[in-house]
């Protein structure tokens, strides 16, 4: 008897799973009033645009929104809890958050009806126009002679023979005048591949790669200092090491 019991347990889990399993279907009947909405062009710095969706229930049943989806962190739905009766209104509010956005940009947003077993869903477009934002927050430390860099340290891992590991270093020039930076290396190491100089225009900024392949294992952790030389004139130093173990060892 107790086999038995088991058995049909089984079956029942297996048929429920098997029907929380399926797609859902697309709800005709639940209907925005708008399907796209166009915000146009926008302005970055002037913060986040909201719009409001109205659904109307044009079927015969209640229909509970369960979720919104929007699919990116610079878009939250706010919408009704309650289930919406044949003939009334839904509200879903979007906000989109075009906070370091750019151009044109398209995201769906779907609602996950009655428990997931259908669906409805609205597009959101816009065309973000971009600001320069202040150079720290980009580029948080400063070198000096108006250099500023989105990192003071670059701690390479342990890494296997023939394995290369890379960084993307941002640079920024703040000054209103060119900057030529010449990279000093001290003590000199050959291996490690980055530019050895770069020119920035006034304000400009950029990214270059600073990478490392493991002709040899470290037996011991190390470190070489990167010493802009801007204009002529030498800035703080980055240093960049090569740690030994599982685990970053930052070199004093």
């Amino acid at each position: 008897m107790k086999r038995i019991l088991l058995l049909l347990l089984a079956v029942f889990c297996l048929t429920s799973a098997s029907a929380q399993g399926g797609e859902p279907a697309y709800l005709q009947t639940f209907k925005p009033v708008e399907r796209v909405h166009d915000f146009g062009k926008i302005l970055e710095k002037k913060g986040k645009v909201a719009n409001v969706f109205k659904f109307k229930n044009m079927g015969k049943a209640p229909v509970a929104i369960t979720e919104v989806n929007t699919w990116c962190g610079c878009m939250v739905a706010n919408y009704t809890k309650k289930a919406v009766r044949p003939g009334e209104t839904a509200m879903v509010t979007v906000t989109f958050d075009p906070d370091h956005k750019s151009g044109n940009f398209v995201k769906q947003v779907v609602l996950l009806l009655n428990d997931g077993k259908s669906y409805a869903r609205v597009w959101i477009k816009a065309n973000v126009v971009p600001y320069q934002h202040p150079v720290t927050e980009d580029h948080p430390f400063y070198y000096g002679q108006g250099l500023y860099m989105n990192q003071q340290l670059l701690p390479f891992p342990d890494l296997k023979v023939g394995q290369t590991y890379s960084y993307d270093l941002k640079l920024a020039n703040n000054t209103n005048k060119t900057m030529k930076i010449v990279f000093k290396r001290s003590p000199n190491n050959t291996v490690l591949k980055m530019p050895a100089e770069v020119t920035l225009k006034p304000n400009e900024r950029t990214s270059i790669k600073v990478s490392y392949a493991y002709f040899r294992k470290h037996k011991v952790s190390s470190y070489v200092n990167i010493i802009p030389v801007v204009n002529g004139q030498k800035a703080k130093a980055l240093k960049i090491t090569w740690n030994v173990g599982d685990k970053f060892r930052l070199l004093q």
